[in-house]
């Protein structure tokens, strides 16, 4: 059969083969059968047929199958094709979906299609545009789900005034990030109801390498402005603050709702913040509702705190605070969850928290020639065995190795004050003494996916110069890799 396909030249077409791990959807339209001699076959004629790679796109291959008899051409794609005009391939938008959710790049992506002997992603160009429609997507689908979470919260408060956890997470430890992340959570749902991002810093402003000053300057700072991503100047302590004071403001106006209730970790100065500007006015005054996860984390600190003063001192009985028998990290740990629990298991009342409190203190502290099981439960099904022992008559009861008297007394203040009923009283309620602030779990997410909320274009994330740098040095190091392991670090050699 004569070929009509041929180039100026007049040469055969140049075969095009297939390169990598190759993964497809056969569309059932093809005119193609399978014979039981597993050999492919035209439908019409039930002759051999070809298989060519025709051309790629990125992670996407299109393939033409061509009967050489009866000239039958039928051509398909590896994937479905997605977007307005129904021509992006969807595995290229779902492969830079997963490495920007893992907090990756382009190079990290073309990294992995290379060990996984896949063909090359996209390019720059492309990669750029994916990220900016995957990037207003995620925004659009972000505030139609806090919105639906609002509705949500507010159908158990007819009232419209909502209890809810707030908290901030920044990009890395310390006292120094340049972005950070304010989120608002409901105390029923557990669901996320705005949030707020600043960024003090601009990679584009940044690689700005003329003089800062004139006309030229601010020609370019006219037209950067519109794409520029700081948003904030100020510390990143107070990005929190302010975060707090912009979400609280908006509420309103954005789910017609008021935050009446705040739960919040020990930091005095949003809820501080929050008191003073008064974003509802003197009428609906917010309220400050302790998280309890972070009450009993100060159990634990005190306790660490008092035995590193004490370290190297002698107590009363001229022994150090710490050894066996005394107060060791895995008692501070005990007495912490004890202290949690008692909370949580008497949220509507201050002196039932106050008493199950110090049950624990004199519960830890009792030996046998002096038992303080004052405040421990007496009913049948109690958690203290000596109470239990004693109304079954058992006389013959021993304590275990508990802590000493001189360590007892040195821990005694700090049950004091965390058993304070001005704490306590912010622990109350049926509904909340049991919550935490949920912001803790965001955040630990956040810290993971936080280039989404930051995403910005590639070209302004860096200069010309220093992707040339990177390329020049990725490539060196492809080469001293060929050279030592005399393999071709490429898609499809593995």
């Amino acid at each position: 059969m004569e070929n009509t396909h041929r180039r100026p030249s007049g040469k055969r077409p140049k075969k095009r083969r297939f390169r990598g791990n190759q993964f497809m959807k056969v569309c059932s339209h093809t005119h193609v059968a399978e014979r039981k001699d597993t050999i492919s076959c035209c439908l019409k004629c039930h002759k051999p047929v070809t298989i060519n790679e025709k051309s790629t796109s990125g992670l996407c291959s299109n393939f033409e199958i061509r009967c050489k008899n009866c000239g039958s051409v039928c051509t398909f794609s590896s994937c479905e094709n997605t977007g307005n005009k129904n021509n992006a391939p969807e595995i290229n938008r779902r492969s830079i979906l997963a490495m920007r959710c893992i907090g990756q790049g382009l190079e990290s992506l073309k990294t992995f299609c290379a060990v996984m002997s896949l063909p090359n992603p996209v390019e720059q160009k492309s990669y750029d545009v994916i990220n900016n429609k995957l990037s207003r997507v995620m925004k659009e689908v972000a505030e139609e789900s806090m919105k639906r979470a609002a509705v949500e919260e507010n159908s158990s408060s007819p009232d419209n005034l909502l209890t809810v956890s707030g908290d901030g997470t920044w990009k890395t430890r310390g006292h120094s990030s340049l972005i950070g992340v304010c989120t608002v959570i409901g105390a029923e749902t557990g669901k996320v109801l705005d949030r707020e991002v600043w960024s003090s810093f601009c990679k584009g402003c940044d690689s700005y390498n003329g003089v800062k000053f004139g006309i030229k300057y601010n020609k370019w700072q006219r037209a950067h402005k519109i794409s520029c991503r700081k948003n904030y100047s100020g510390s990143a302590g107070k990005m929190e603050v302010d975060g707090m004071l912009r979400i609280f403001n908006r509420s309103e106006k954005l789910h017609i709702l008021k935050y009446s209730n705040y739960i919040g970790d020990g930091d005095t100065k949003t809820f501080n913040a929050l008191s003073e500007n008064k974003p509802y006015g003197d009428d609906h005054l917010i309220q400050k509702i302790e998280c309890v996860g972070h009450v009993q984390k100060r159990m634990g600190k005190r306790l660490r705190k008092l035995k590193l003063v004490y370290s190297k001192k002698k107590l009363s009985d001229g022994k150090t605070i710490g050894g066996k028998g005394r107060l060791t990290d895995s008692l501070i740990d005990k007495l912490a969850h004890y202290y949690g629990n008692d909370i949580r298991c008497n949220s509507t009342s201050v002196k039932e928290m106050r008493k199950a409190i110090w049950a624990v203190w004199g519960h830890s502290c009792s030996t046998d020639d002096e038992p303080m099981h004052w405040f421990c439960p007496t009913n049948p099904n109690t958690w203290c065995k000596y109470n239990a022992a004693i109304n079954n008559n058992l006389q013959n009861y021993k304590h275990k190795p508990s802590v000493a008297k001189a360590v007892r007394d040195v821990i005694k203040p700090v049950f004091a004050d965390l058993s304070h009923p001005a704490l306590l009283k912010k622990c109350l309620g049926e509904k909340f003494g049991l919550k935490i602030n949920r912001n803790v779990c965001v955040s630990l997410a956040e810290r993971d996916n936080r280039r989404i909320f930051t995403s910005r274009q590639r070209r302004l994330e860096s200069s010309f110069e220093a992707r040339r740098a990177k390329k020049i040095k990725k490539s060196k190091e492809i080469e001293l890799f060929q050279e030592q392991e005399v393999i071709s670090y490429n898609p499809g050699a593995f």
